[in-house]
């Protein structure tokens, strides 16, 4: 796969600060510089009761399933005993969330492949036939989506899902630095942004957002945003380039 080139520009960060630096990596291999500029937080859940439940009696579940890289890292650091995984099957949404449990020293049992979308619909609708009563534990940030949910509760699957992380929008945000292109990984980034610095900014600058949840949320705003082809850093950077040359 080859790497796309930037122009020496200004390419803002509106993620976690710690979820962006793969991407600032990507950013710079490029030619381009990243500006860091969280519009949002993640930190835990308002309980950690239920997950702690959860988790407590793995060993009931056939399936792990995470969506988030983020939820692999709280929900990790809740299980003392990493033995409890032997024989649960994990799944993950795609490469990000695949690459922090690989660190973490989880094997990855499914993800969805290259043609798949991946986000949790696509996860369920990829995942291998899992039978009618099979059990799984859905950690998830709290009002996340539900389509991985109902598509396995459609097929007779018990699902429990239990909140491992809380996204809070940066109040206040703060200046806007100066930037030539601006990202998005989640509608929550893009609302904080909007709630924080007000749509103006945006209107002449050309926007890149991960997704069709948050290219519907930039769409609503009247934006025109440019959507990577796939949720990754990778893509991210392509739609960059692809953004600029439009």
């Amino acid at each position: 796969m080859s790497h796309p080139e930037l122009p020496p520009v200004r390419v803002l960060l509106t993620r976690p600060k710690e979820q962006s630096h793969g991407w600032a990596k990507l950013i710079e291999a490029a030619g381009a510089e990243p500006v860091y500029f969280p519009t949002i937080v993640v930190g835990p859940p308002p309980s950690w009761e239920p997950l702690d439940e959860s988790l407590a009696r793995l060993a009931e579940y056939q399936w792990l399933l995470f969506s988030s890289a983020a939820a692999v890292r709280f929900t990790l650091e809740r299980l003392s005993n990493r033995g409890a995984l032997a024989g649960i099957k994990v799944g993950a949404v795609g490469k990000e969330t695949a690459k922090a449990l690989a660190t973490a020293g989880v094997p990855v049992d499914f993800m969805p492949g290259a043609g798949d979308e991946q986000n949790g619909a696509g996860l369920a609708q990829s995942l291998p036939f899992v039978a009618s009563g099979t059990r799984v534990l859905f950690p998830q940030a709290m009002g996340g989506r539900s389509e991985l949910r109902d598509a396995l509760i459609d097929r007779g699957c018990i699902v429990d899902v239990v909140p491992a992380s809380q996204t809070t929008a940066v109040v206040p945000l703060g200046p806007v630095p100066a930037f030539d292109v601006a990202t998005f990984a989640s509608p929550s980034a893009l609302r904080a942004f909007v709630g924080g610095a007000g749509l103006a900014v945006l209107s002449q600058k050309p926007v890149v957002v991960l997704g069709e949840t948050t290219a519907a949320t930039a769409r609503a705003l009247g934006l025109v945003p440019f959507v990577a082809a796939a949720p990754d850093g990778e893509a991210m950077v392509a739609a960059v380039a692809r953004s600029l040359n439009a």
